[in-house]
């Protein structure tokens, strides 16, 4: 404890020693830190708050029938991984695609095309001035830094409204995929459909039309004509028992596949009417919550900071410096004064 008590005491000591020289280099270092802040280009920025929005489809939040859900609802907020999904997109390369043509980013940044590698410093330059961060509120946030107040809040508006054009794209890829595969099962079903109702004319060509209540009644009356004796009567009627027989069965047939595929072939008209709104119409994947506006205050640099900062480091450093000067000095005279006593005790 002493000896640590002894160190500070040392260090106290060589600071009020040298305190002249501290205070010229702590002195210097921040009039040189204000010169230099001054010739860094200022920066202003801009923020744009969007929230994600719970559901994309269309035909969900409108053509749905008493099937209320509050994750379908177009006025419902996006949950958490809507969020993620959000982050996703806006980090993606077609947003900075997208900004470098707008904005002639490649002009403003003094990008020279000619040189090696000058897509990856325009990137990187377009990663230092975009930001998008998760709020605490379910949200994300754009900010954009740059020289140009305007500039700044105009590319943090221009990337929320994007947003829109490029998830509606994602999804209209995948949307109309689907829509021509339903589109093609319900022509198929259709075709069908209208094939085997041309059979059902045909049997039913033959006298048939109700293949269970004809034979019910045909049976009735052969039994009665039977019964009365009028074997003219019941040979006529055993012909059209026969005609039922032969065609009944495959009537019946005919018949129960109609009935199905009509059922299939409403549930496919429902799906192919939803994805062809899903095709044609787009709401806004997104809830604007705060447009960017231009800056009047700069964001950068902070010249108090960058002197405050640099003189505390220039300052540590010198007196680690000196602290290295003494130590080195007090040892050096250590070692000589061992030297000399050994030396005279020696003679």
């Amino acid at each position: 404890m002493e000896q640590k008590e002894g160190k500070v005491i040392n260090v106290i000591a060589i600071v009020l020693k040298w305190w002249k020289v501290l205070f010229f280099v702590a002195f210097v270092t921040a009039v040189v830190s204000i010169a230099l802040s001054f010739l860094i280009t200022p920066k202003f920025k801009s923020s744009a708050i969007i929230l994600p929005t719970s559901s994309n489809a269309v035909s969900q939040l409108i053509l749905a029938e008493n099937n209320y859900n509050e994750f379908l609802d177009a006025t419902q907020f996006g949950d958490d991984g809507k969020v993620d999904q959000m982050l996703q997109i806006l980090n993606s390369r077609q947003v900075k695609d997208h900004l470098i043509a707008k904005f002639n980013l490649i002009a403003k940044y003094e990008i020279d095309t000619n040189q090696r590698y000058w897509k990856s410093k325009l990137y990187d330059y377009l990663k230092s001035d975009i930001r998008f961060a998760r709020t605490s509120f379910m949200g994300v946030e754009i900010t954009v830094t740059s020289a140009n107040p305007q500039l700044a809040a105009d590319m943090a508006n221009e990337v929320a409204d994007y947003y829109d054009v490029l998830k509606r794209e994602i999804i209209r890829q995948r949307t109309e995929e689907a829509f021509k595969i339903v589109e093609t099962e319900m022509n198929n079903v259709d075709s069908l459909i209208s094939s085997l109702n041309d059979t059902l004319s045909s049997i039913m060509s033959n006298g048939i039309y109700d293949y269970e209540t004809q034979s019910d009644r045909l049976f009735q009356q052969y039994a009665k004509e039977v019964a009365s004796g009028n074997m003219a009567g019941a040979n006529r009627l055993k012909d059209q028992l026969a005609i039922l027989e032969h065609w009944g069965p495959k009537y019946v047939s005919v018949r129960s596949r109609v009935y199905h595929l009509k059922e299939t072939q409403k549930n496919i008209q429902a799906k192919y009417q939803g994805m062809r709104v899903d095709a044609q119409y787009a709401l806004s994947q997104k809830f604007v919550v705060e447009y960017a506006i231009a800056s009047d205050k700069k964001a950068y640099p902070k010249k108090a900071m960058i002197v405050i900062v640099s003189t505390f480091c220039t300052l540590a450093l010198a007196l680690f410096l000196i602290l290295c000067q003494e130590t080195i000095k007090s040892t050096y005279q250590g070692v000589r004064g061992v030297y000399k006593r050994n030396k005279i005790q020696n003679n």
